[in-house]
């Protein structure tokens, strides 16, 4: 464990023991806290696969290399009724390895992989003959997101090319230059024309090069850099060494998800053409399309007011599923849950098949014997369901609380992966109705084995206007009966992300916090998803006072239990809840924390609708911008009210997020600076707005164990 200590800044390194000289409850003397540094031992999976025949199951695992920090990725292998043990089956420890996926016999699983520093690829793994996996793409600008034809003979796959590459119709980057006249630029009172001509020239070259950057796309802004302007491409080849693929789609805008039809003659895809004599950067909507393997135009299966993706046909073709999302007439839409339809495969009769649940749809497949199967994050779990197609009545089929993450069907056999709060990931198999459920892995139980895991408690609360509103506590770890600890308030970010059992990312920091003896208290305030689309809407305008309401109620219920201390009060979120955590501190309660964690938040909306690749979900929140109605954009600033805090503030923000953009988080600072107030500020470098969830395992450490000492030099 000591290597591990130089990802961290030094006077960290004694929180590796906190809380190791506490005084456990007797059920817990041979176990351990949990740490920030187990994020070394945990072990997750994903991109679950079955096998057409149900026998196997194929998943990702990833792991953290704590050594080159950074994370592995493997392709692994068990078998569905369990019996056996589990086989790996790449071992290159890729970062980039995803999107497995059996052909149709079951002798063969497509992957992609990024190896040898080059750009994702599609390789293609032989089971049944054994052997090492093989290349079957080699494009300059990557492959991804395979799927097998019915009779496995052909991939259809993805792949981004710029404008210059489509019009070329190659895939090769385009390295000419034009021809600089040094002279003529030197000659310019001479001859304006030539010298001019010439400028030109060379201002093409170096922006040809980035070196400066010409920015002319309103869509410029990617997570962590400017973007190329590239768009998404369908490809079909051979599943042969060297066949050579051809490209089916043409415009300059986007176009994804590729599915076969029953008979392999034809693709159905979900595409964004501009509607209009625009760039495709302003087009809103996306509208379901077929088109003919052998080539020839694109059908269109549009449905006006709504934006359609991931199209799939069913088994005998009749029918296609796909998601849509209400986007209505006006210029701005509200928040919406997004929709599962199944139509006719003319683009007639749609019905809506997840629209009496009021929840919104994660993700969906249709099986060879007319079954659909979806999930529905809902009350901070997500289920699966199923459904017939000819026949929709959705019922759960795996339930409680846990969060089915990633899932397939095939052969009788569904398979998925799953978190629950006891165990935070491994892959889980059942029948197709979703009995005989058994645990396929054993990814962590050497790590659970050795540590305390705390329950989430569940319960419910009344809010200011009677509304109901979800909350869970864990309890803290060594704090002797009769003791009340400090309170850990936890926030969560989208702002209608949705958190609970079912939530997986915020596993070890809740387990971190409350093994260092805080009481942590998570909820879903209004505004969360899995609530129903009134609930989505209900903070329309109204970002901060109203949720935010919620929050401190759900607070003061926990302390009203007699499980917290209301003197030793700390608060953190990050993104929406970075904006949530800086709120209430500097408008609903400025004195009531001991100390506040904002990270990668919003404060100022001004500066995040004109600097942020999110700029559309202040119009979409707030119904307007911000130099149509200034004074939303100000009364929802937490920056307003900087004048007000009094609580000590730790601004925790990535160099490169330019999804909240870092410009804010240095106003804030800056604000609270002058002002002299109890301020920390920390930027983390190479890092976008996923950094406590995907970023560099040292710097998602350094966030946890930074957070917990500012909260311990407040509150012990």
């Amino acid at each position: 464990m000591i290597h591990n200590l130089r990802f961290l800044p030094a006077g960290l390194a004694f929180l590796l023991v906190l809380g190791m000289g506490i005084a456990e409850p007797a059920a817990a003397q041979d176990q351990r806290p949990l740490t920030a540094l187990d994020l070394y031992h945990l072990r997750t999976a994903g991109n679950v696969a079955v096998s057409p025949d149900g026998r196997r199951v194929a998943y990702v695992v990833t792991e953290v290399d704590s050594a080159a920090n950074r994370y592995k990725r493997d392709l692994w292998i068990a078998a569905a009724d369990n019996s056996g043990t589990p086989r790996r089956l790449t071992w290159t420890g890729s970062s980039a390895l995803g999107a497995p996926v059996f052909s149709p016999d079951g002798r063969r699983i497509a992957f992609t992989a990024a190896r040898e520093g080059g750009r994702s690829q599609i390789w293609i793994l032989p089971l049944a003959e054994g052997g090492e996996a093989w290349p079957l793409t080699d494009l300059r600008t990557g492959a991804g997101n395979p799927v097998f034809s019915r009779d496995g003979r052909r991939i259809a796959f993805t792949s981004s090319l710029t404008p210059e590459e489509l019009a070329r119709d190659t895939a090769a980057p385009d390295t000419a230059r034009a021809r600089v006249d040094a002279g003529a630029i030197r000659s310019i009172h001479q001859n304006r024309d030539a010298a001019l001509a010439a400028i030109r020239a060379k201002l093409a070259n170096n922006a040809r090069s980035n070196d400066p950057r010409v920015v002319t796309r309103l869509d410029y802004l990617g997570e962590t850099s400017i973007q190329d302007e590239r768009y998404s491409q369908i490809y079909v080849t051979d599943v042969q060494p060297a066949a050579g693929a051809r490209r089916l789609t043409r415009g300059t805008f986007s176009s994804g998800s590729p599915a076969w039809s029953p008979d392999g003659r034809s693709l159905v895809y979900s595409a964004s053409p501009p509607l209009g004599d625009y760039h495709p950067d302003y087009e809103r909507a996306s509208d379901v399309y077929v088109i003919a393997v052998d080539g020839g135009e694109p059908r269109r299966l549009a449905e006006a007011g709504y934006t359609a993706s991931g199209p799939q046909f069913s088994r005998d073709g009749r029918y296609i599923v796909y998601t849509r999302t209400f986007r209505g007439e006006g210029e701005f839409s509200k928040a919406v849950n997004n929709e599962l339809v199944v139509m006719r495969a003319d683009g007639s009769d749609r019905r809506s098949v997840s629209g009496s649940l009021d929840r919104g749809v994660g993700s969906y497949t249709v099986t060879p014997d007319g079954w659909l199967y979806f999930t529905t994050p809902s009350e901070g779990a997500t289920p699966l369901h199923r459904t017939r197609l000819d026949r929709i009545a959705p019922r759960r089929i795996v339930d409680g609380p846990r969060g089915i993450l990633s899932f397939d069907v095939g052969g009788g056999t569904v398979a998925w992966a799953q978190m629950q709060p006891a165990n935070p990931s491994d892959i889980y198999a059942a029948r197709a109705d979703g009995s005989r459920e058994r645990r396929l892995t054993a990814l962590n139980d050497s790590l659970l084995a050795a540590v305390h895991v705390g329950e989430y408690e569940e319960f419910w609360y009344p809010s200011f206007d009677g509304r109901r509103v979800h909350g869970w506590i864990i309890r803290p770890l060594g704090v002797e009966p009769g003791t009340r600890a400090p309170l850990a308030v936890q926030i969560h970010g989208g702002p209608h992300a949705m958190w609970g059992p079912g939530e997986a990312s915020m596993w070890l920091e809740y387990q971190m916090l409350a093994g260092a003896g805080y009481t942590v208290f998570f909820s879903n305030p209004r505004g969360s998803g899995g609530y129903g689309e009134e609930g989505l809407q209900s903070i329309f305008r109204d970002w901060g006072t109203s949720p935010g309401r919620d929050i401190l109620i759900g607070a003061d219920s926990v302390i009203a239990r007699g499980l917290a201390d209301p003197e030793r009060q700390v608060v953190t979120g990050g993104s929406y809840a970075g904006f949530m955590t800086a709120w209430l501190i500097a408008h609903e309660a400025p004195e009531r924390f001991r100390a506040a964690v904002a990270a990668r938040g919003v404060y100022d909306m001004n500066i995040w609708y004109g600097s942020s690749n999110t700029w559309r979900l202040f119009e979409n929140e707030f119904g307007t911008r911000p130099w149509e109605d200034p004074e939303i954009a100000r009364a929802q600033s937490p920056l307003t009210y900087v004048a007000n805090i009094r609580t000590p503030l730790l601004l925790l923000h990535a160099d490169t997020d330019f999804r909240t953009t870092i410009a804010s988080a240095e106003a804030m600072y800056r604000a609270m600076t002058v002002l002299q107030k109890d301020v920390e500020f920390v930027r983390y470098p190479r890092e976008g707005h996923e950094l406590t969830r995907s970023g560099e395992p040292g710097h998602r450490i350094d966030h946890m164990l930074r957070t917990l000492e500012y909260f311990e030099r407040h509150v012990r």
